[in-house]
């Protein structure tokens, strides 16, 4: 997992110090060979020095989060402790940027080795379940010569959560929907009874006037999801692509979020081609419902429509399933639904005026 890259300036320097020894040998000249000689000697015993010194140190080194987990909004930020130790008891230079997918932005920080922790700002560009697989370290020689990486493998998980909606209700959206949810009774269904709270269940179903009567969690028992919008949503590789450094799918899951915080959960259908799944969403679950649809795209796909954010010389040294959850869709893909597995989506559940279609721009005939 180390990499060394020499320089064209390390190169140059040999052709120098070489050409000066040629030269003392074409003129006979003892002074100007043995000059040439001597600092081809001191010069490579500088080189290799350094060289061993800082492999020793990259071969020895290991890469310590300050927690296995962070979560973040879109839009917002985070710090994370970070620290590289070696079992040479030798404070070093480096340099570190973090391995991920393009869900988070980091900046490349500068440590020493053996120096503590830092810290390090992540901010959540898109929406979705990702991590951070570990970062490449990278020793640099003062002179410009040589440079040595080496791939730290150490996981994070990272959750990015849609933003949550601080806005009244009021104005009138999608479908004749209020923007962010409907009455009361519309949103969660026809009341049927009070139940005991069930902790897999969303905390919006507890009612909590008579939960504090009786002293026990209660919740409300509605009818299946009422007037709550049904989402139709295109899981096809266009819907990973960036516009202007965001996704279709992040609107598209904000919108989701949006009707969710009311709702407490939404049935929602994820459709592109020879695939149709069913899914009932909570807020918590919607970076994984992003996942979900991105790994189903990339297993599918690979090649140039599939990157990873990682130079090609440390890929093999990275697990299949850690590379498959930091990769990203580049290029669009032929999976966009046909026309009839959208009727039939639309045929099964009948009343359509619920339906909300998301991003359902190319419907192939």
């Amino acid at each position: 997992m180390i990499r060394v890259i020499p320089s064209n300036k390390l190169l140059i320097t040999y052709i120098v110090l070489s050409g000066i020894t040629y030269i003392g040998l074409l003129t006979n000249n003892l002074f100007g060979t043995y000059f040439g000689i001597m600092l081809f000697l001191v010069f490579t015993s500088y080189v290799l020095s350094w060289y061993l010194l800082a492999i020793l140190m990259a071969l020895y080194s290991q890469l310590i989060f300050s927690q296995g987990s962070v979560e973040l909004t879109v839009g917002s930020s985070a710090t994370i402790g970070v620290r590289v130790s070696s079992r040479l008891p030798i404070r070093w230079d480096a340099e570190l940027t973090l391995a991920h997918s393009p869900h988070i932005l980091s900046d490349t920080l500068r440590i020493k080795v053996n120096d503590g922790d830092y810290l390090i700002k992540l901010v959540g560009r898109w929406i979705g379940s990702t991590r951070i697989v570990g970062g490449i370290m990278e020793f640099k020689e003062p002179l410009g010569l040589l440079v040595i990486q080496r791939l730290l493998l150490r996981n994070v998980d990272v959750i990015i959560k849609p933003r949550q909606v601080t806005r009244s209700i009021g104005r009138t959206g999608i479908g004749g929907y209020i923007e962010y949810g409907l009455s009361l009774e519309g949103r969660l269904g026809d009341l049927r009874s009070l139940l005991i709270y069930d902790y897999e269940r969303p905390a919006s179903s507890i009612h909590w006037i008579t939960s504090a009567r009786v002293n026990e969690l209660m919740m409300i028992n509605r009818s299946d999801y009422g007037s709550c919008p049904i989402f139709i949503i295109s899981a096809s590789s266009r819907m990973l692509i960036p516009r202007n450094g965001k996704r279709p799918i992040d609107d598209a899951l904000q919108m989701i979020s949006d009707s969710v915080q009311y709702c407490g959960e939404v049935k929602v259908v994820l459709i592109r081609r020879d695939y149709i799944e069913e899914k009932v969403v909570s807020r918590g679950a919607i970076p994984y419902l992003e996942r979900e649809v991105r790994i189903g795209v990339i297993r599918n796909y690979h090649g140039s429509n599939v990157s990873v954010d990682i130079p090609t010389y440390f890929r093999k040294y990275v697990s299949e399933d850690d590379l498959r959850d930091i990769a990203y869709v580049s290029n669009p893909i032929n999976d966009e639904p046909l026309t009839e597995e959208l009727n039939k989506v639309l045929n099964n559940i009948g009343d359509r005026s619920k339906v909300i279609l998301l991003n359902f721009d190319i419907i192939n005939q």
